[in-house]
């Protein structure tokens, strides 16, 4: 697999010149993408990886509506002090952001955005998985690399956690889809759920991936709770969950669809 150094400046950095980028080429096998992280991890000291998932194109064009209709780069007062100069012309803030430095300020703002998130709520948004949908992921979790759009991009987010990393490169945009701080509550709930740790963003889907594959009674558990999220009728639930259970158990992957 080729793995290329892009740097923070390039074109179609999602994280909109805040992070370092890398270009990915010829993965054929999921352990490959998992040592491509942690090569490029071990190359960004306290950073996590965050990998481009499906159809980069159309992400790469959400994330940056998604970036300006939540007011990620809504940079305030008190942060423009901390600020390095190329930040400002003539004394004023250019008004977007050009460097790594303004990476903080936009993750304490989709934070803020994200904390008052329960997973209730991101349910009570209303999206569902229709018949061929639900085909579809099962077909991605049985063959991973199927999701995958190559050449794909790699981010070197400076968060504490990985779900943190969706700062980089948010998603979500239009009015069905979970939006960017939906997307982050979503990935902290996984994460500290069910273990499962966020590792990619697409068009359509997150991608986590988890320590151990889960057994059959944590794949139900996870399965339960994208019952809920796709607000599965009481009439499917039973076919629903095993479905999903069953595309879940034995496998360290996990797809989940964000939008309708």
């Amino acid at each position: 697999m080729i793995i290329q150094f892009l740097g923070n400046d390039s074109a179609h950095n999602p994280s909109s010149r805040t992070c370092d980028a890398y270009r990915l080429d010829g993965l054929t096998r999921m352990d490959e993408l998992s040592a491509a992280g942690r090569e490029i991890a071990a190359r960004h000291s306290g950073c996590t990886v965050l990998f481009s998932l499906d159809d980069l194109p159309q992400a790469l064009y959400t994330s940056g509506h998604a970036r300006l209709s939540s007011n990620l780069d809504a940079v305030s007062e008190a942060d423009l002090g901390q600020l390095p100069p190329e930040c400002f012309e003539n004394g004023q803030y250019l008004g977007y952001t050009t460097t790594k430095a303004e990476f903080a300020p936009c993750l304490r703002i989709l934070l803020r955005q994200a904390d008052a998130l329960s997973f209730e709520a991101l349910c009570a948004h209303g999206l569902t998985l229709d018949d061929a949908a639900l085909e579809h992921w099962l077909a991605y979790q049985a063959k991973p690399l199927m999701l995958i759009d190559q050449p794909m991009l790699a981010l070197a987010a400076p968060v504490e956690q990985p779900w943190q990393a969706l700062a980089a490169f948010p998603n979500g945009y239009f009015e069905s889809d979970l939006d960017p701080a939906q997307n982050c509550a979503l990935a902290r709930h996984l994460q500290q759920t069910h273990g499962y740790t966020l590792m990619g963003v697409g068009a359509s889907y997150l991608g986590f991936t988890r320590a151990e594959a889960p057994d059959a009674a944590q794949a139900a558990r996870v399965a339960a709770d994208l019952c809920a999220l796709y607000n599965v009728p009481a009439e499917q639930h039973e076919v629903r969950l095993d479905a999903l259970r069953a595309g879940i158990e034995g496998r360290s992957h996990l797809w989940v669809r964000y939008v309708e």
